[in-house]
């Protein structure tokens, strides 16, 4: 592990060495120094759960071989966890696989129709495959414009969500969410990205899959990247109608990994674990909270891991900033948040770091 930018924490146990920031050596002065807090990223850095990591390690004794037979048991894990029938369950390499794969084919048929700001990558993927994008800028309290995405349903390829958003991390009035889904989804399928919706203050309402169980055309994506802190382990899944996916399982091209889907069963609902990461990445949101109030800036309260951030300045030039400093974040395409950037929970130490950077920055 690069102790450089993690400290490593085990069931929320830390082990927290501290940051070594490694010594510059390049030559030139032009060079910018190297990059000391990564908080343009949403990962977890309270890590796999202990049982994730031990399933993974025993999984390692397997990988000459492909992991087909763990599949089934980690689809009948989530389809009873979720009370639906296994064929409406559909794993995929991260949730951005099926995100991405989904809303290009169904883009074949119609734009697809999304608020801005929000987690584009899989879009922009269907984009770059020939997609029309039909962005719905958020309303000026930065809650996502649900009867404005509504009324651009109908000849849709299909509709996106992602509850909370990224970047503002707010959460969408769950009636209101289920209201438009229903409606939306009469027209065209309404992809609901769920990535961070474990850490909600209640995952059960706040969660649409009530409505693929009472049989809506709706995709709710979920990850094991974010708050089971499996980033580089590559596992999700969506919960859908079977058709869809019999659809996800006809575009993906690659096999899973036998690591990811042994710590994904393994992990998969474990309470006392969720209950860990939820209080680690809280405790990582207060504290980007209090560097914001300690140097005047606004922010969005957040249920994501990461915080939307009003700086006053430019973003894109206040990013070249900040990473000229050491301090990576990220900057989305938004004309209402010019000023806006997106900083990850990430690490206690790398928000130290943060919170030193941050005044400078402001001031240059």
């Amino acid at each position: 592990m690069d102790t450089t930018r993690r400290g490593l924490l085990i069931g929320g146990a830390a082990l927290a060495p501290a940051l070594a920031v490694a010594a510059e050596t390049a030559v030139d002065a032009k060079v910018p120094p190297a990059i000391r807090a990564h908080l343009g990223v949403t990962e977890n850095p309270y890590g796999p759960s202990p049982a994730a990591r031990k399933a993974a390690m025993k999984a390692l004794d397997d990988t000459p071989y492909y992991a087909w037979s763990l599949e089934p048991p980690l689809i009948a894990a989530i389809a009873k966890r979720e009370g639906v029938d296994p064929d409406r369950v559909g794993l995929c390499n991260g949730s951005l696989e099926a995100l991405s794969l989904l809303s290009a084919h169904f883009a074949k048929t119609g734009p697809i129709v999304a608020p801005q700001p929000t987690y584009a990558t899989p879009l922009l993927y269907a984009e770059r495959q020939g997609a029309k994008l039909d962005w719905i800028p958020v309303t000026g309290d930065h809650q996502i414009d649900l009867p404005a995405l509504a009324a651009r349903a109908a000849g849709a390829g299909c509709v996106y969500v992602c509850n909370p958003n990224n970047p503002t991390g707010l959460l969408m009035d769950p009636d209101a969410l289920r209201t438009f889904c229903v409606a939306a989804a009469k027209s065209a399928p309404v992809i609901v990205d769920e990535a961070y919706i474990e850490i909600s203050p209640d995952p059960v309402r706040h969660s649409m899959i009530d409505l693929v169980r009472a049989g809506h055309d709706v995709v709710v994506a979920r990850t094991f990247s974010k708050v089971y802190g499996m980033a580089g382990l590559r596992v999700g899944f969506i919960i859908a109608q079977p058709q869809r996916v019999k659809q996800l399982k006809s575009l993906i091209p690659t096999h899973k990994g036998r690591p990811g889907l042994a710590a994904a069963l393994a992990c998969y609902g474990d309470a006392t674990y969720l209950t860990g990461t939820k209080a680690y990445l809280e405790g990582c949101r207060e504290k980007i909270y209090a560097i914001c109030r300690a140097n005047g800036l606004g922010y969005l309260p957040s249920f994501g891991t990461y915080v939307f951030v009003d700086t006053g300045k430019p973003n894109l030039a206040f990013q070249k900033t900040l990473a000229a400093m050491g301090v990576e974040v990220r900057v989305f395409d938004s004309p209402l948040h010019p000023t806006w950037i997106r900083v990850g929970t990430a690490s206690p130490a790398e928000l130290d770091i943060f919170a030193e950077v941050l005044p400078k920055a402001l001031k240059a």
